[in-house]
């Protein structure tokens, strides 16, 4: 997951979805977005990530991992400075929920699910504004 976050805050996105999840991958992030396989989320990832999060740092907390055979669940926090394609700064903060499958000796991710807490403006803070009002950019799925 590390790698994987790293990959997305350098500023490639789908070389994180293309290198680390298998190919029947549901991503599942409420209102953000959702993708049924690998194909659509790629598709989602560039959108997001090069018009409507442009700016992102991942730091994700308190991991959860558990292993069973050859699947696994992990669970952690979120914490995200992000920019939006408007420049906004905001705050994003939330869970994820994975699953991964090990394939050929190495482990990918098969879910990906993210329930947003709060993405607030950096300015007005979660306490007084939890949710930003508008985050431009429609992802039409």
């Amino acid at each position: 997951m590390s790698r994987w976050f790293y990959l997305v805050d350098d500023g490639r996105p789908v070389e994180a979805v293309d290198r680390f999840t298998t190919e029947d991958v549901t991503f599942d992030a409420g209102e953000l977005g959702a993708a049924e396989d690998q194909e659509s989320w790629l598709e989602f990832t560039e959108l997001a990530f090069e018009e409507i999060l442009p700016f992102t740092r991942h730091t994700v907390h308190n991991p959860l991992i558990e292993v069973d055979g050859d699947t696994a669940t992990g669970k952690w926090y979120l914490d995200c400075p992000t920019i939006t394609g408007d420049g906004e700064a905001i705050w994003l903060q939330g869970t994820y929920e994975h699953e991964f499958r090990r394939a050929d000796g190495e482990w990918l991710i098969s879910k990906f699910t993210f329930e947003p807490t709060y993405a607030t403006p950096f300015d007005r803070g979660w306490a007084e504004q939890p949710f930003v009002e508008d985050i431009p950019g429609e992802l039409d799925w």
